[in-house]
Formats: C-alpha cells, sequence, structure tokens
C-alpha cells in the first residue's frame, strides 16, 4: 500500500514539472513577443511616424482663424488718394497661451520704449479680463526694428504672435479730417451695436465724417481660414480658406490742392469754416473747418496726453464749424430779403429811401454801420453797399413772417441733408419759432434786426454755401454731397414770378465786387472774371450804442467775418461761403478768401470759350 502511493506521488512530481517548465517557457516567449511589439511600437514611433506623432504631443489642434476685410479707400475728385491701408507689424496675445503675463508685460516694456506706460499697462488690464481663447491685438505699430526684436525673442513668450496688419493711414494728415472724418478702435458701446458676425477680425470702425456715414461700403466683410497650430501658436499649415470680401473704394467731390490752399488761408485768424460748392450739382469742392486736427492720431488710439491737448484746445479743433458751427449770418442775407421783396411787390426794386446813417422806430435809432449814412439809395445800391437802414425800413413792410417764408426755400433754418452725420439746422426766425421755441410773442422791433441777419438768425457755413448756389443757378434747389457718382434726389425748383428779380439781385451781388461803391470792390478790381458776392459783418459782443475799440475788446468779441460769392457771373462753376471767427470786417478779411478759392478753382477749371 505505503509503495503503491510512492509510486503515484513520483508520477505526479514529473508531471508537475513538466508543466510548470511548459508554462514557464510560454510566459517567456509571451514576454518575448509582448516586447517584440513595444519595441516595434516604439521604433516605428521613434522613426517611421516620429515627425506626425510629435506634431500630436505638442497639443497640435485645428483652429480658426478670421481674416479681416481690407477697408475700401478713400480718393478725391482727380483720384489723389485721402485715405489708404498702409501694411505695418503688430503683435497678437491669447491669454491662454501665456504662461506668465507678468513676464511679458515685462518683456513689452523692454522692448517697446515708445508705447507709453498707461496705453501698456491699460492693454494688459484689458486682457487678464478677455476670454481665455480669443485673441487681442496690441493696439500699436511696431517699427522695422521692434518688430525684429519680438520675432527675435518670441520662442521666450509663447501666446504673442508677431503678425502683420493693414493700417489706416491718412496720407494728407490734418487736411479736410473734418470731411474725412476717421478711424478709430471700437469701444464697447459700439460694440453692442454691431452685427458681430461682420466685424470679426476687425478692431476699427469709422468714427466721424465720410469714414462713419459710407461705413457699411467702406468695412467689407471678414472672411475665415482654418489653420493648424502647435501650442504656441504657431501656424504648421492652412487647410481651408474662404476669403475676405473688401470694402470698396469711393471717390469724394472734394479737391484736395483746393482745399489745402483754403485750409492755408487761416493763419492770423485761426477759426473759421470755408465751403465751395459746384453750385449746378451740389458737389463740395472744398469743406474746411478751422482749426483741424490730424486723424492718424486716432488710428491706433490716441494717447491721453495728446486727446488732453486736443480736447481742451481754446480754439476746439474737434468742431466741424461746416455744418456745426452756427453764426449769426449778418449782411449775407440781404440779398435773399431783398429777392422776397420784389418778388412778393412788397416794395419796387427802384424804390429809393434816405438813409441819415440810423432808422428810428418808437424812440430807440437802430444804427447802420456807416455812421455818416448812404444818403438816398434804392435796392441795387442797398445790396452792393450793404445799407442796413433801407433793410430795416424794409423789413416792417414785411414782417417777420414774409422774410421766413422768403428765405425758407433757400435751406435756412433746415438741415441739408449732406452725407455726415450730425448737421445742425441753425435757425430761420418766425412768429411761430418764437412761441414753440420760447413761449413768447414777437416784437416788431425784432424783425428790425432780423431783416441784417442779427436777432435769433443762426445759419452754418454749410448752409450759407447752399443757399449762394441757388441764388447762382436760378433757383435749382440742389443736394449738397461728398460722395462723387452717388444717387442724387430730382432737384426741385423754387417758384420764380419773375426772373428779372433774380437778374436785379445778381446784378446787385456783382456790384459788390466789381462796382464804384461796392463793399468788397477791392478784391474785384483786377480779376480776369466777373463774380458775384456780398459781404457781411456778425456782431458777436452786444452793443448799446456806438462803436468799439477792438484793440481793448478780448479777440473772442470781435465781430465774425462772413462772404459770400459765385463766378463766373454767367453759368457760374462755384460757389463759396466764408465765415472767420472774430474776423472783423466780411470784406477784410473773409472776401479775399473767397477770390483766392475761386480764383484758383476756375484757373484749374477754366470755362470753354
Amino acid at each position: 500500500m505505503n509503495e503503491h502511493l510512492e509510486f503515484n506521488s513520483d508520477a505526479e512530481t514529473f508531471t508537475e514539472k513538466r508543466l510548470f517548465k511548459n508554462r514557464l517557457l510560454f510566459g517567456f516567449l509571451f514576454v518575448i513577443a509582448l516586447f517584440s511589439v513595444l519595441i516595434g511600437r516604439m521604433a516605428y514611433l521613434q522613426w517611421i511616424d516620429y515627425e506626425r506623432y510629435q506634431l500630436l504631443a505638442e497639443d497640435n489642434r485645428i483652429s480658426v482663424e478670421t481674416l479681416a476685410p481690407t477697408r475700401g479707400k478713400i480718393y478725391d475728385r482727380n483720384h489723389r488718394l485721402l485715405a489708404d491701408n498702409q501694411p505695418v507689424f503688430t503683435l497678437k496675445l491669447t491669454r491662454e497661451k501665456i504662461q506668465d503675463m507678468a513676464f511679458v508685460e515685462q518683456k513689452f516694456a523692454e522692448l517697446l520704449p515708445n508705447l507709453s506706460e498707461t496705453r501698456r499697462t491699460n492693454f494688459f488690464e484689458k486682457l487678464r479680463h478677455s476670454s481665455r481663447s480669443k485673441s487681442l491685438i496690441l493696439p500699436y505699430s511696431l517699427t522695422e526694428e521692434e518688430a525684429a526684436q519680438f520675432a527675435v525673442q518670441s520662442h521666450l513668450m509663447p501666446g504673442v504672435a508677431l503678425t502683420a496688419r493693414l493700417k489706416r493711414m491718412y496720407p494728407f494728415g490734418a487736411s479736410a479730417v473734418h470731411a474725412l472724418g476717421y478711424v478709430g478702435r471700437i469701444n464697447m458701446k459700439e460694440l453692442q451695436k454691431l452685427n458681430e458676425s461682420e466685424y470679426r477680425g476687425t478692431d476699427v470702425i469709422g468714427k466721424s465724417g465720410i469714414e462713419k456715414f459710407y461705413e457699411s461700403t467702406l468695412h467689407g466683410k471678414p472672411g475665415i481660414q482654418e489653420v493648424e497650430t502647435n501650442a504656441r501658436g504657431r501656424v504648421l499649415r492652412k487647410l481651408d480658406t474662404v476669403p475676405a470680401i473688401p470694402g470698396k473704394d469711393i471717390h469724394l467731390t472734394i479737391d484736395i490742392k483746393l482745399q489745402q490752399l483754403a485750409e492755408s488761408l487761416f493763419t492770423e485768424h485761426k477759426k473759421g469754416s470755408i465751403i465751395a460748392m459746384d453750385p449746378q450739382n451740389g458737389e463740395i469742392l472744398a469743406f474746411v473747418s478751422m482749426p483741424n486736427f490730424d486723424p492718424n492720431l486716432f488710428v491706433d488710439g490716441i494717447d491721453q496726453a495728446s486727446y488732453s491737448g486736443l480736447l481742451n484746445n481754446p480754439n476746439k479743433p474737434f468742431i466741424n464749424r461746416a455744418i456745426n458751427g452756427k453764426y449769426p449770418p449778418g449782411s449775407t442775407i440781404k440779398p435773399f430779403v431783398a429777392l422776397g421783396a420784389i418778388e412778393n411787390n412788397y416794395i419796387s426794386p427802384n424804390k429809393k429811401i434816405f438813409d441819415p446813417g440810423y432808422f428810428e422806430y418808437k424812440g430807440r435809432r437802430y444804427r447802420d454801420w456807416k455812421r455818416t449814412g448812404h444818403g438816398l439809395v434804392d435796392m441795387n445800391a442797398a445790396i452792393a453797399q450793404s445799407c442796413d437802414t433801407y433793410f430795416y425800413e424794409l423789413s416792417l413792410d414785411m414782417g417777420i413772417d414774409a422774410i421766413h417764408d422768403s428765405m425758407a426755400p433757400f435751406g435756412f433754418g433746415a438741415v441739408t441733408n449732406i452725407d455726415i452725420l450730425g448737421e445742425s439746422k441753425g435757425i430761420l426766425p418766425s412768429q411761430a419759432w418764437k412761441r414753440e421755441a420760447k413761449g413768447l410773442p414777437w416784437y416788431r422791433g425784432e424783425t428790425i434786426i432780423s431783416s441784417i441777419g442779427q436777432g435769433y438768425n443762426l445759419v452754418t457755413p454749410l448752409q450759407l454755401a447752399k443757399a449762394t448756389s441757388i441764388l447762382a443757378n436760378g433757383g435749382k434747389i440742389i443736394q449738397p454731397h461728398l460722395l462723387r457718382g452717388g444717387e442724387l434726389p430730382t432737384p426741385e425748383q423754387i417758384e420764380i414770378k419773375d426772373y428779372r428779380n433774380w437778374e436785379r439781385v445778381v446784378k446787385a451781388m456783382k456790384d459788390v465786387m466789381h462796382g464804384s461803391k461796392g463793399t468788397a470792390r477791392r478784391h474785384g478790381k483786377d480779376l480776369p472774371f466777373k463774380m458775384a458776392g456780398k459781404t457781411g459783418t456778425a456782431q458777436v459782443f452786444g452793443l448799446n450804442d456806438g462803436d468799439y475799440n477792438a484793440d481793448e475788446l478780448a479777440k473772442r468779441l470781435h465781430d465774425h467775418a462772413l462772404f459770400i460769392g459765385f463766378a463766373p457771373l454767367e453759368n457760374p462753376k462755384i460757389a463759396v461761403a466764408v465765415i472767420v471767427e472774430n474776423g472783423g470786417s466780411g470784406s477784410g478779411t473773409a472776401a479775399p478768401k473767397a477770390v483766392e478759392v475761386i480764383k484758383a478753382y476756375l484757373a484749374e477749371n477754366p470755362s470753354p470759350p
């Protein structure tokens, strides 16, 4: 029994040993095979498919970039470039890829010495509160040297990419800025009103002038581009592209050479406006508001010191005087009042009145500008010599409502609807206007001073230019505009009862320039063409009686000088309105500016023989 049990034990032991050896061999072979697979896979990854998996290991991904549209260019009427797009380098920062924000800000201070500390600090504060995945463009254009330094040190600043973009640039600087306007950074208020999909990749928008009015035309539409980037944001390859649609170029009616000439005339007197217009079609040839400012300062965002300097400038360069400056028109409205009077039979153009130097009404004397008076004057002499007394007397025959109704068709007291936003409409007083605006009745004494463009009367330089153009073209109500070739409303025609009345008024305005006693005769005597004009002086400082001593009165209280005119007399090609703030006499400071502008334009655009 014991022997039998011992035999079985030996057999089992043998079997177990063999089974163990087989398992050990299998396990060894399995481990060898497994390691062979791993080694083979490692070899495949390291040598055969190394580049592909290295890209994956570096956190490669597909991202969609927005392609900003190229903004349309702006040209003058002769195809001179007024607003261009200049290629510049800038920096694009993505918050989620920046490892050390403080380090990056320190490097910016080191590598961009021309970027002010305030602007740098504000930018990084904005970046810290922005979306982690959204990229922000530094509002600063790098010089070539700065761009080269960033390119060399880019490996130290992941999340900061040197990129090229197109920057708005105004080749003529401050010239025509109040017409052109400028672009600037989109602010939060604007962003809330914009269609975000239309402004992806764009950080500037038209802020004023033509740039703002025609924003939708100039802006274009953004495109998209799928790119493969690594963890540092570097583009490895472009996958798919939907190109951006560039904005449309536009041509303006302005002649930039004429514009610069008109601006150069404001030397001694720094403030004022000149509007030159084609009276046949309403094209604005020059749109001057002085002083002006350089729009290039605003493209990347103006620094606080420069902005404060402009804002606190006592001459207020930000005011667009051409459409927002509201001035008493002075004697420039006399031709319009006279035309209304003779067209509606309030007075005969041949009737003469005696001017002793004043007009007396209810015990008060309303003085003429000429102390000794003009003697006997008819309508022609009253306009040519600017006789106040004639219009004082005439005004009481007409009444304020008749004066209002005569002047309203010429555009006084209403916006011109020029293609710039924010135009003022001025004031053309009437009894109804005073009741509504002041809650008071109209007094006849107010009619007297209204007849010579004082009192409540307020006009803009553009309104004066439009009214002068309508007078020049025989009553065709044209639409002032800056875009050349745009669609315009069909002009209406002022009702003319007797065209000879219009000829009489134009003849009187001709005598202002070429008559023996005309108020601007010294500026018209040597002209190679005939022109019509009217001088004006608008009182700023209220006088109880008598003259003032200009030397003893603050400059800001001196009278405004005004002038309107057109030429040539037959088939006029240019109409001009000039206002010189605190310029004194219209014949002394405003008239010569208008004559220079008209001479320059007609020299370049002569009438056919």
